[in-house]
């Protein structure tokens, strides 16, 4: 692995639940400080403390997990939250299934880069700086989009694990040391 730093900044999973319904109007009245107003959303939106995570659950059994900086977190907040439902008489026999839709990390490169260079050398990126004065570089392997600074910085979006973004890191050195 080469010598980049990068830190996860958000996680965005979907959660399904099967052959389970909510009632949606009693949910949020047991879940302390969700919210529900069906004529705005048609979901309930709800903020878990410890650890930090936010959701959007369905009626349809299907729920949406962001906002948590590790995949071992947001397990964390999914397995408290089934359990708050489950002993508030919400009846779930099988365990929740959860698949990765979305990681997004920082990276630090440890050095500047010369984004017109870049953009020119490379036919997948995108360089408008009038635009956005970053560089948008796209990788098919993993199928991921790095937004590169000439700072050093740089943002990894559209990871499905953290092998996906150190794999993005490492071909994004590769490819312009």
């Amino acid at each position: 692995m080469v010598d980049v730093k990068y830190e996860i900044q958000n996680i965005v999973l979907s959660v399904t639940y099967e052959d389970t319904e909510f009632d949606l109007e009693r949910l949020a009245g047991l879940l302390e400080g969700a919210r529900y107003d069906p004529e705005v959303f048609p979901g309930i939106a709800y903020k878990s403390v410890d650890p930090t995570a936010s959701f959007l659950i369905f009626a349809s059994g299907k729920m949406n997990c962001v906002g948590a900086k590790s995949m071992g977190g947001a397990k964390r907040a999914i397995e408290k939250l089934t359990e708050n439902l489950r002993n508030s008489g919400v009846e779930i026999d099988k365990e929740p299934q959860v698949k990765v839709q979305n990681m997004v990390a920082s990276f630090d490169f440890g050095r500047e880069f010369d984004l017109e260079t870049i953009a020119r050398n490379f036919r997948n990126t995108e360089y408008e700086p009038e635009v956005f004065p970053g560089l948008v570089f796209r990788l098919d392997d993993p199928k991921v989009v790095v937004l590169l600074f000439v700072s050093g910085k740089g943002v990894c979006a559209g990871a499905k694990s953290e092998a996906d973004i150190e794999e993005a890191a490492g071909r994004i050195t590769e490819a312009i040391e």
